[in-house]
């Protein structure tokens, strides 16, 4: 078997980010993207070249622009960003906060709120220019690789629905690895390929889309990614469970409350078997 080829015989674009295995097998094609899973390590990622996907990725967040801007500073998502903080906060040294995909800075800003001095890095122009001119927030508009940050400076790196959409997330987790200080904390919040909305509903499930997101990970993905780092993980947790598709059309009361019910084991059992919709880790340098 050549180099970068599959058991079918196709080759693909690109090795596997995690393990740079040379195999892998077709998983699922979906809109006009293609991905594929490592058949050494399991890793699920996008088939496509690193500047096609940072294309399709920064005209998706520039068109998204206002909406981002619109939903992060409400009341009750500013709450939310609250409790995030609450969890980082025991390993609160100097107070310095790095946040990998800020966005329009909204998380940045209840951090500052916080008492933290925070940093991020987003690399859509737009979004950074907006955090920047529009709320006086610390931003660097490039991806971390590039920034040049100083080596074990931060407390804390939070990183919340941007792994998936990362095309090296090795590159990026070495590299945040390196501007942590040594006993600070990486928190990361990404999409579960093991979870049971994706069992329930396969392609059909939004958030397993090669054209939107660049891979997608397992418990046992997310935790190798985190050790190939230099990171200890401290704990996994999972949440969140979906029966129908997000488009799907809504339901009655009646309906509902029967899905709820329906729905209820699941959502228990996806918290202790890490089988949500949503995986995250705390890990420590």
């Amino acid at each position: 078997m050549t180099s970068h080829q599959t058991q079918s015989g196709q080759a693909p674009t690109r090795a596997c980010d995690l393990c740079q295995g040379s195999s892998s097998e077709a998983l699922l094609s979906k809109n006009g993207a293609d991905y594929r899973r490592c058949l050494a390590c399991g890793f699920v990622f996008g088939d496509y070249s690193q500047e096609e996907w940072d294309q399709r990725n920064a005209d998706a967040f520039e068109a998204s622009l206002e909406e981002y801007a619109a939903k992060s500073y409400t009341p009750a998502k500013q709450r939310r960003y609250g409790r995030r903080l609450s969890v980082l906060e025991p390993y609160r040294g100097g107070g310095n906060l790095l946040e990998i995909g800020s966005n329009v800075g909204g998380f940045l800003h209840a951090a500052r709120s916080a008492g933290w001095s925070p940093v991020g890095i987003e690399p859509v122009a737009a979004c950074a220019e907006y955090a920047r001119s529009e709320r006086g927030l610390q931003v660097h508009a490039c991806t971390l690789e590039v920034a040049e940050l100083p080596s074990d400076h931060f407390d804390a790196l939070y990183s919340n629905a941007v792994f998936e959409h990362l095309w090296s997330p090795t590159r990026t987790l070495a590299e945040a690895t390196r501007v942590l200080r040594p006993g600070g904390v990486v928190f990361l919040d990404t999409v579960n390929y093991d979870s049971y909305t994706r069992r329930f509903l396969e392609e059909k499930w939004k958030l397993y889309d090669p054209a939107m997101h660049a891979c997608i990970y397992t418990p046992d993905t997310l935790k190798r990614l985190c050790m190939g780092a230099g990171l200890t993980p401290l704990w996994m947790r999972s949440h969140r469970v979906h029966l129908r598709p997000n488009a799907a059309p809504r339901l009655g009361r009646i309906a509902r409350r029967v899905e709820e019910l329906v729905k209820l084991p699941f959502g228990l059992a996806a918290r202790w078997r890490l089988r949500g919709e949503s995986i995250q880790v705390l890990a420590c340098k």
